[in-house]
């Protein structure tokens, strides 16, 4: 009642009429009209018509074509059928994570049994502020296993096998820990499969099951690629549980990865996107962020530059400017660089060069020759070939035209 008073009194404002001008009966008929009205009909769903044609019976017809306007409106509102739900679909379950903001993710290739790990943390607009990774060692074996974080400000990648901790800034990196956090939240992913849908470049097939206990699919087939897709929800939540993703050869699907999802908005520690405490005191830091490594390349050309880095990189050795030496040497410290390398004893340089292309550290990395005299302990001279310092650029993408030595020696 108290509902239908406040309705009512907004109607009559709306056409400038006092609402303490409107008698008692006036009021309560217009309760008992609008409470009869919203009564379900077990016979025939209740006409628009038949409102109108009560309502212009009785001393509302004072109101003017504003007002009732505004009174049409809200009850076409009040009258939707509340047992009918919203028809099953992307754009559902892509509501469903309007407000997901902490997930955790677990892919596990098909031919491995350890997965890769992602713990993300997302603001209110759905734009990633943390994520940290487990990636072990079968992702990328030249590395072994690995944990990183990334912030906009600050990523972190600590090499357990190398005993090495990289701090960086890189939208290179960036780029690729986006993309793979992209893949892993269920709301990007929905968000693209319904852009491929409407381009055609997609069939989508969407299975729910009456017996609500059960999961429902939505299965992709690209039509230009040889691969699909079936996304698995909770029909009670609308959130995916996991994914599964085939190629197809030879008109069978073959796994190649799946991907689940685990603790739907369940808090993740801050201290988790971050590896200030967890790596060992005696780790080699490489410090990308908080100093200017390597050497400019200037006017040289890249080969140029390649022999120029490792050249200044022995010099400083010669030198014994170890601080140097590590800036040029990745970013170490001046204090790994002489446990590393002081005892090389280098007392000049022979030869460096020429530098060869070695693309598969990237696109500007080169192999560089260099001899050198050293001199041990007790005074004797030796000759010292290096077959392959490794150089590049573009480490440092806030910098990338700084040449640094990557690898060993």
């Amino acid at each position: 009642m108290d509902n239908n008073r406040k309705l009512f009194e907004g109607l009559l404002k709306a056409d400038g009429i006092a609402p303490e001008g409107v008698s008692e009966s006036e009021r309560i008929a217009f309760s008992k009209m609008l409470d009869g009205q919203l009564k379900p009909k077990k016979s025939k769903p209740v006409h628009r018509p038949d409102i109108w044609r009560k309502i212009m019976r009785s001393r509302i017809t004072r109101f003017s074509t504003a007002a009732m306007v505004i009174l049409a409106v809200m009850l076409s509102i009040m009258f939707l059928d509340r047992s009918v739900s919203t028809a099953f679909g992307i754009e559902r379950v892509i509501a469903a994570y309007n407000k997901v903001r902490f997930l955790q993710v677990r892919q596990f290739k098909a031919t491995q049994e350890e997965p890769l790990e992602f713990w993300i943390k997302s603001d209110e607009q759905g734009n990633i502020t943390n994520a940290r990774y487990y990636l072990p060692e079968h992702f990328q074996p030249e590395d072994g296993a690995k944990l990183a974080t990334w912030t906009p400000e600050k990523a972190e990648l600590w090499f357990k096998r190398k005993h090495s901790y990289l701090i960086f800034q890189s939208k290179r990196i960036e780029g690729w820990m986006l993309s793979l956090l992209e893949q892993s939240q269920p709301k990007l992913v929905m968000k693209k499969l319904l852009e491929n849908q409407k381009a055609g470049t997609v069939e989508i097939d969407i299975q729910e099951p009456q017996e609500k206990q059960k999961l429902a699919t939505i299965t992709v087939t690209y039509k230009s690629k040889p691969k699909k897709e079936i996304y698995y929800i909770n029909q009670a939540t609308d959130l995916i549980t996991h994914i599964e993703y085939y190629r197809i050869e030879k008109n069978q699907d073959v796994l190649d990865l799946t991907t689940e999802f685990y603790d739907y908005n369940v808090s993740i520690d801050e201290k988790m996107f971050s590896l200030k405490d967890e790596i060992p005191e005696d780790v080699t830091v490489l410090d990308q962020l908080n100093q200017l490594i390597g050497i400019a390349q200037g006017e040289m050309s890249y080969e140029e530059a390649a022999v120029e880095t490792v050249r200044q990189f022995f010099q400083a050795l010669i030198d014994k400017d170890y601080p140097k030496a590590g800036l040029i040497f990745s970013g170490i410290s001046g204090e790994k660089t002489k446990e590393y390398f002081g005892w090389l004893n280098v007392a000049a340089i022979i030869s460096v060069g020429p530098a060869k292309p070695y693309p598969i550290c990237g696109p500007h990395s080169f192999s560089v020759a260099c001899e050198v005299e050293s001199i041990s302990g007790d005074g004797e001279k030796t000759i010292r070939k290096f077959g392959s310092v490794k150089a590049r650029c573009g480490e440092d993408e806030m910098h990338p035209d700084r040449w640094i030595i990557h690898g060993g020696i």
